[in-house]
């Protein structure tokens, strides 16, 4: 189960970062939705607004990078992308992330694995900024005037967002799913210096984002999901490595 370490019912949520440069695009299901990414992963969803966006990086110990530090060598799959990340906070390791557009609904599914990796090395996610507007309205990446009344509800291994459509009232949503041994919290997102500035930056501010981090191991597969939800996409995580494997066969199920 995804553990939430601040314990309390979510309020109206901001957030803010610096936002990096997107320079690629998956194209998901629908005509018109496109997803940005960066040469580091790092997605902006607009389908067809701005649903939400997704920065990650690594926590070793007391230290903490984000993956648009390391180097990062990107290059196309099919209809997806793969990332090759090396550098010295990986020692002689490498990490390997897939990214896949959904057959069954705007969204992507990823896996994640490594090689000789470091000890008590994690996987940190930033997610939110979601707002309703097209991509002609607003720039990609986290930024806090897209974050006004976010609101995140966390259950089990995913984390459901909420987010203004149009007045007050008309809320859109996006979901995403994570290993089950995540921690996840609520943070300040004027702070993100480091993934761990932010993991521990605290929630009393006007620009909290949630935030999370989850332990990898050489040789083991980890999955994540963003996705706006649909009726033949209704998956728990146990169920990603299986999709994750239909959808790079190019032989997707409805789920």
């Amino acid at each position: 189960m995804l553990k939430i370490v601040s314990v309390f019912l979510l309020p109206l949520l901001w957030l803010t970062a610096g936002a990096q440069v997107q320079s690629r695009t998956i194209t998901p299901k629908n005509q018109g939705s496109v997803i940005t990414v960066g040469e580091a992963p790092e997605f902006t969803f607009y389908v067809l607004d701005k649903a939400s966006a997704a920065r990650f990086g690594l926590v070793k110990g007391s230290q903490s990078i984000w993956l648009s530090a390391l180097k990062s060598v990107c290059k196309s799959e099919g209809k997806g992308l793969k990332y090759t990340l090396t550098g010295t906070f990986l020692e002689k390791g490498k990490l390997a992330i897939e990214v896949l557009p959904l057959y069954q609904t705007d969204g992507v599914i990823m896996r994640v694995n490594g090689e000789n990796l470091p000890d008590s090395l994690s996987l940190f996610w930033a997610f939110g900024a979601a707002c309703g507007k097209t991509q002609q309205e607003v720039q990609p990446g986290l930024n806090p005037a897209d974050c006004k009344n976010n609101v995140f509800v966390v259950e089990r291994s995913g984390v459901i967002l909420y987010y203004p459509k149009g007045g007050l009232h008309d809320f859109s949503v996006f979901y995403t799913m994570f290993p089950i041994e995540t921690s996840a919290v609520l943070s300040d997102a004027h702070k993100q210096n480091s993934p761990l500035d932010l993991f521990h930056s605290g929630h009393k501010t006007d620009a909290q984002i949630l935030s999370g981090m989850f332990p990898i191991k050489n040789g083991q597969n980890y999955y994540c999901s963003f996705y706006k939800p649909a009726s033949n996409y209704d998956v728990n995580y146990y169920r990603l490595p299986g999709v994750f494997e239909e959808t790079k066969a190019g032989k997707p199920q409805d789920h």
